[in-house]
């Protein structure tokens, strides 16, 4: 039976029909309003994103083109004086290392690769400017103008690098560096006697021999039955997904390229009579210091 209703009744019922309508719709436009809202913080958030992605993108890009510029000007320089006899086994492996760096770098460049494949063909854009400046250095062709003081030049680095292989190790790096001065006749000898236990300790303490036979047993070997350097570098790249040999023949010039340098000051062949200038000291601190940072990334295994 339908409820009868006095005009006043009626009236009161309309305008609480009316109150719940426009409270409805006030949550519709209110929950309109707070999804639109969303989505335009989301879509902000993704373009801050992007451009933030954008920019670091083009400043790595800015870093590896100024890279490959710094080492086709070092080249170059070196390649305007005749070859000398002076340090000529560290020229011929640094030669070595950047063809090297440009067969690793045009292989990447012609298809897809990880992120981790790239980012070592980064890093070794800087091994190879380094090392072909170290010859321009050796040979009086340096920038004097960026001398450290010898202070800055003796100064400790790389602790957080060295920490994990032990105090030792730490010592040994802070004992190469106090060496390093203009007045003193063995420095660049002191140097690499001190860097190359320091380089040797980083690879063998991170790829043991059991440990890299274990993983591939069909690993290149020495005589002795040993697996190679380049064996326990193919290891260690690995366990950051790099399975590429140019990259591996990279890392591996690059080693080769130091203990040339090491043993250059060590047989006591460099043919370089007397003290070094700061800017050849600086050039050879450098070269060791980039590659401990280098070499680091290698052996430290990606968290799993």
């Amino acid at each position: 039976m339908v409820r009868r209703m006095t005009p006043a009744q009626f009236r009161a019922a309309m305008q609480k029909a009316q109150r719940e309508q426009k409270r409805a719709i006030d949550n519709y436009n209110r929950q309109v309003r707070n999804y639109n809202t969303a989505v335009k913080k989301a879509v902000n958030d993704y373009n801050r994103e992007v451009r933030n992605y954008n920019s670091k993108v083009r400043a790595h890009n800015r870093k590896i083109e100024n890279q490959r510029r710094r080492i086709n000007q070092e080249i170059t320089r070196l390649n305007a004086r005749p070859a000398g006899t002076t340090f000529s086994t560290y020229r011929t492996s640094t030669a070595a290392l950047v063809q090297a760096y440009s067969t690793a770098e045009t292989g990447l460049a012609s298809r897809a690769v990880s992120p981790a494949a790239q980012r070592f063909v980064d890093l070794a854009s800087n091994e190879t400017a380094n090392s072909v400046y170290l010859v321009n250095a050796l040979d009086g062709d340096g920038a004097p103008e960026d001398d450290p003081t010898e202070d800055e030049l003796r100064a400790p680095s790389m602790v957080t690098e060295l920490a994990s292989f032990g105090q030792d190790l730490v010592n040994r790096w802070t004992g190469a560096l106090y060496a390093l001065s203009p007045h003193n006749p063995d420095a660049a000898r002191h140097f690499c006697t001190s860097a190359r236990e320091v380089i040797i300790t980083m690879l063998d303490s991170s790829a043991p021999d059991a440990e890299v036979k274990q993983k591939e047993p069909t690993c290149e070997v020495t005589d002795r039955g040993a697996p190679t350097r380049k064996a326990k570098i193919s290891y260690l790249l690995r366990r950051h997904g790099v399975v590429d040999d140019s990259i591996t023949n990279l890392v591996d010039e690059d080693v080769k390229n130091l203990l040339s340098l090491f043993r250059t000051f060590n047989d006591g062949t460099h043919g370089h009579a007397g003290r070094f200038t700061i800017t050849e000291l600086s050039g050879i601190r450098t070269r060791v210091e980039s590659a401990i940072g280098f070499i680091h990334q290698v052996v430290t295994a990606p968290a799993s």
